[in-house]
């Protein structure tokens, strides 16, 4: 007889993958799969806050700097699906830009001028030299230019991740559904797979204009953003 565990009710805890699919085993041993809804350049930017709250101020401006870019990859693949390009044209064009960050920006700043008949907000010169210090010179940020380099990020992205949602629906929609897709082919064993989606500080799901307005330091005191962190007793 199998049983019914639709109603349990446990909290399982798990560390953020690459790959956006968690393996769950229930109090009495019940194997199951959850498959994260958000993308890349979500969980990146809440892995930079959680390397804030952690004091891994250097590791924040990474982390911060890989979201940023992967917010270009997904504004330009929206775009791409939105104006029905097929997808092996989509990934010919990105095999010749996805290993150099210059020739991203270079086409995220065409295609969002395309779409929008303006060019899209940029991080500012100083921004730019902070993250090459600290990315390609070694450089030990404090928390406060952390914070700065964090806030300068969302500028960026919260605008065009609203033009994104606006005018791109249809390209949004269906990478989101691709996602999902993916990642739900990568589960080998037969037990249950469900979709979660879960709050982030950039985030395609949530449209309260209090969230998309709420600033970094806000958001690292809020309740809006998860933890990742896997809990060891007596840490």
């Amino acid at each position: 007889m199998k049983e019914d565990i639709s109603a349990a009710n446990f909290i399982a805890l798990s560390e953020i993958n690459d790959s956006n699919v968690y393996d769950v085993q229930c109090p009495k041993g019940h194997e199951s799969h959850v498959v994260l809804q958000q993308q890349k350049f979500e969980l990146l930017f809440d892995v930079g806050a959680c390397a804030l709250l952690d004091g891994y101020y250097r590791e924040a401006v990474t982390s911060f700097t890989s979201s940023l870019e992967r917010f270009y990859e997904f504004f330009i693949r929206a775009a791409l699906v939105q104006n029905e390009v097929a997808t092996a044209d989509i990934e010919t064009i990105w095999s010749h830009l996805g290993k150099q960050s210059e020739r991203q920006l270079g086409a995220y700043i065409a295609v969002f001028t395309r779409e929008c008949g303006t060019t899209p907000t940029l991080l500012s010169r100083k921004n730019v030299e902070f993250r090459n210090d600290v990315i390609h010179r070694g450089r030990i940020p404090s928390r406060s230019e952390a914070v700065v380099y964090g806030e300068a990020v969302l500028s960026a992205v919260r605008p065009a991740l609203s033009v994104a949602k606006e005018r791109l629906p249809k390209g949004v929609e269906q990478l989101v559904a691709q996602h999902l897709i993916v990642a739900r082919k990568s589960v080998k064993s037969t037990s249950s797979v469900a979709t979660s989606c879960m709050p982030t500080i950039l985030s395609l799901s949530r449209g309260e204009a209090t969230v998309a307005d709420e600033s970094l330091e806000a958001a690292l005191t809020s309740l809006y953003m998860w933890n990742w962190r896997l809990l060891v007793p007596g840490i």
